[in-house]
């Protein structure tokens, strides 16, 4: 499409330069050396394999420095001194030579652009020429003419070119390929997709590829931006965004080996341009699709093909979206980052600028422009309304600010997104920008806890009294902290990290995860008879319907059940906590907003959890953990990063190279393959007797089967008993047998199993009663001990899961004996 015409409106004017500059992108703009781009352009037609005799210096070296990744620089330097005074014939590389080995095997280099001292903007694209800032007006350098500050970009084309070096990984990138290929005959089969798995099984994408835009030799790409604050109690924010490779299964796409950092902007005060930031690397990505692809010598192949880069989704929280997305943040009139277009409300005091997405109409409630009439949960606009190319047009021909203040409040649109400039090779703004369930769960924490404990910001008018659902004060708050700590040797280890006391820890950086455990997987029970009754009903919608959305794989029937739940909840809020007061209209966030949004989204671009920002959080503490320079930490952190790309590319490219540790691993020693992706792992027993009830309930599981038993078989049985059992999702479930010899604070329990396919004989089954008030949220039970023993196919074990007791203190004596169920949010997703 041809360029618009240059707009009066700075900000806006300048990402038009920006999208401009991308789609006459050339990859001679000086970003690369003329060698670096040959390089590129050309790369390596073999696949890199080491002797073990006669590569012993060399392979030892590279073992050591990946060893040592993230230890300091001496560590290295000690490990080389002490084996080559034991070895000293050997070749062994220095740091430095080692270092630079790996970067010309891998031919990882950066891209380092100045930018300006205060992280206003980068001195790229349109800028690139300017000496001084254009915002804050400081020198671009300094007395000597060196650049006062610079930041690092690491574009994803080296690596791939590496990765596909290996054989084995070049199949692995086909799995786009061939899930497209399945997804389509299920359509021409059943004629509607049955479950929903992945990002590629969303109709948006599956649409794309039918109509070839997506084309069989495209690598598609994930883009995810986030800030990060370094270090807790000093000023140290900063700017990061990642790569995830799409073309990869889900099984491989999240993991550490495979996410590439793409760019570092130091802090610590905001960017005010970001897309002078974003620029190099997308310029990258231009230049090379805009000469057809980029060249990738295929190990399986042995050819060269040259695939596009295409760019599926790009993510990041509240703040980081709208850098990329070019929409107003969450108080802005029209805010909702979906688009569906609902109008915000203000406070009639205070916040003359801030909207919340509010459906009732408050009484006695005159605001100007915000006074419309209610807006009931079944008529909330769908999202993506398809007036985006004519408002952001409408935005662009604003004459002067005030006319685009007007314009971008009544549209949501501050500008176009510069991801524009990459098209046809991107999905397309504003669709191609996902919500975050991760900081969704965060947000969602932030406002619900305050408002239980009566914390939240409150207005003289609206007395604390009335608050009949602010239960979690005093004793009562203390109490219930102490019982989500005590929950901790009920939740198995692959649980990770449980969630702390809230009572202690809620004001010390609690972590999404944690918010994740303590709402909703602990939750429901725990917050049974703490909670009013009405309250703790309509939480577990919101609980239930995000129980779902969490999963990494659903049913259709599961995503309709999920919708109902979170808009059931989101209309609960307004009539119980909102009550049409007019002090309570920031009651409502975005976050209640957008409840009524995830679910429809899964059918349009998969389950949620495959395109969050989990992934982006992890990469942030991995890199944030290998500081070793704190004095000049941005800088470390960046080179950090193009380390974590080269060493990425170089386990890709060498397999052999890649630490024990971190190697697919065969089964462990004495373990016995049960198939399936069931194993047996020891302990074991080869003299155990079964108990009477043991042997009743093996009997009663013969009697079902279709052989002959004979008379006698008790006195001819041999039995073995193991004392652990891996699960095909990499769950450890553990014997009562061994368990049961811990005392309890040593406990992880995972004994505790979801059958899939009968239901478990361990428990009773789940109160009808609190199933049904808890909208399938709750499942409470209780232990039937020798009585309820039965024996089970293993391969009808779905997964571990945690049995949690109830609380005395707050259930009474009643529920001296009961459990509840806690299954890992967003399990096979969280096991990546």
């Amino acid at each position: 499409d041809p360029m618009p015409e240059p707009s009066a409106i700075e900000d806006v004017r300048l990402t038009d330069e920006y999208i401009a500059a991308l789609r006459n992108a050339d990859l001679y703009n000086g970003d690369l050396s003329a060698a670096d781009i040959e390089r590129l352009l050309n790369p390596p037609q073999h696949t890199v394999q080491f002797n073990e005799d006669e590569d012993r210096g060399l392979l030892l070296s590279l073992r050591q420095f990946l060893a040592h990744i993230g230890s300091s620089e001496d560590t290295y330097r000690n490990s080389i001194a002490s084996i080559r005074q034991a070895y000293p014939d050997l070749d062994l590389y220095s740091l430095e030579r080692i270092k630079k080995y790996i970067a010309d095997l891998t031919g990882v280099v950066p891209i380092v652009s100045d930018m300006c001292p205060g992280s206003c903007h980068a001195y790229t694209g349109p800028l690139a020429d300017r000496t001084t800032c254009l915002k804050c007006g400081q020198p671009r350098y300094d007395s000597a003419g060196n650049p006062l500050q610079r930041f690092y970009t690491l574009p994803p084309t080296s690596v791939l070119q590496s990765m596909h070096r290996d054989p084995k990984l070049c199949h692995e990138f086909g799995y786009a390929n061939r899930k497209f290929d399945a997804l389509i005959e299920q359509l021409r089969q059943l004629g509607a997709i049955s479950d929903y798995d992945d990002v590629l099984s969303g109709s948006d994408i599956l649409d794309a590829f039918l109509k070839g835009r997506i084309k069989r030799s495209d690598i598609l790409l994930m883009l995810s931006l986030d800030g990060a604050q370094i270090y807790q109690d000093k000023q140290s924010d900063c700017w990061i965004y990642i790569w995830v490779f799409t073309s990869l299964s889900p099984d491989l796409r999240y993991k550490k080996r495979y996410v590439v950092p793409g760019g570092f902007i130091p802090g610590p005060h905001k960017p005010k341009l970001m897309d002078s930031y974003m620029f190099p690397g997308l310029h990258h990505i231009a230049a090379l699709n805009k000469r057809g692809g980029l060249p990738i010598w295929n190990a399986l192949l042995r050819q060269i093909i040259v695939s596009r880069l295409f760019i599926l989704l790009a993510g990041g929280d509240g703040p980081a979206i709208t850098h990329l997305n070019g929409l107003v943040g969450t108080a802005g009139k029209r805010a909702c980052r979906f688009r569906c277009g609902l109008k915000g409300r203000r406070k009639p005091t205070g916040q003359a600028g801030h909207h919340y997405p509010c459906l009732s109409r408050p009484l006695n409630y005159v605001v100007a422009d915000c006074d419309h009439p209610d807006v009931l949960p079944t008529e909330i606009p769908s999202a993506w309304i398809d007036n985006y190319a004519t408002q952001l047009e409408e935005v662009r021909r604003s004459s002067n600010q005030t006319e685009y203040k007007s314009r971008r409040a009544e549209t949501g649109i501050c500008k176009a997104s510069i991801l524009s400039g990459l098209e046809p090779c991107v999905l397309g703004a504003p669709k191609m920008f996902p919500g975050d369930i991760m900081h969704l769960v965060l947000n969602l924490g932030d406002l619900l806890v305050p408002l239980w404990r009566g914390k939240f910001e409150r207005a003289e008018t609206d007395p604390l009294a009335s608050w009949d659902w602010a239960v979690l004060t005093g004793e009562r708050w203390t109490q219930y902290g102490r019982e989500v700590a005590a929950a901790t040797p009920y939740l198995p280890g692959s649980f990770d990290r449980p969630p702390r006391n809230p009572a202690e820890k809620i004001n010390s950086g609690y972590k999404a995860w944690e918010y994740l455990f303590l709402l909703f997987g602990l939750g429901p029970g725990q917050l049974y008879k703490v909670l009013p009754d009405a309250y703790w009903e309509s939480f577990c919608k919101l609980a239930r319907g995000m129980q779902i959305i969490y999963q990494y794989e659903m049913p259709y029937s599961d995503v309709t059940d999920a919708h109902s739940h979170l808009v059931g909840f989101s209309a609960d809020f307004e009539a119980q906590y909102v009550r049409r007061m007019p002090e309570r209209v920031h009651f409502v966030r975005q976050s209640i907003h957008i409840l009524s949004h995830f679910a429809p989204e899964i059918l349009r671009i998969g389950p949620g959890i495959c395109s969050s920002q989990w992934t982006m959080e992890r990469c942030i503490g991995n890199l944030v953990e290998e500081i070793r320079q704190h004095s000049t930490f941005y800088q470390n952190l960046s080179e950090r990063g193009a380390e974590r790309c080269r060493v990425n590319a170089l386990s890709a490219m060498v397999p052999q190279i890649v630490p024990e540790t971190q190697r697919d691993k065969g089964l462990p020693r004495g373990a016995r393959d049960a198939g399936g992706g069931f194993v047996f792992l020891r302990a074991r027993s080869t003299r155990f007797i079964p108990s009477p009830a043991e042997r009743a309930a093996l009997r009663r599981y013969l009697d079902l089967q279709t052989c002959d038993i004979p008379p006698n078989w008790e006195t001819k049985l041999r039995l073995v008993k193991w004392a652990r059992l891996r699960l095909p999702n990499g769950q450890i479930a553990r014997s009562a047998w061994k368990e049961s010899l811990k005392p309890l604070h040593k406990v992880r329990m995972s004994r505790n199993v979801k059958r899939m396919l009968c239901m478990a004989a361990l428990y009773t089954r789940p109160d009808a009663d609190l199933y049904r008030r808890s909208s399938g949220a709750l499942w409470s039970c209780s232990p039937r001990g020798e009585e309820g023993l039965a024996v089970v196919e293993i391969h009808s074990i779905g997964s571990v899961v945690a049995m949690v007791p109830h609380s005395t203190y707050f259930c009474g004596p009643d529920f001296a004996n009961r459990v509840f169920a806690v299954e890992k949010p967003g399990l096979a997703a969280a096991s990546l």
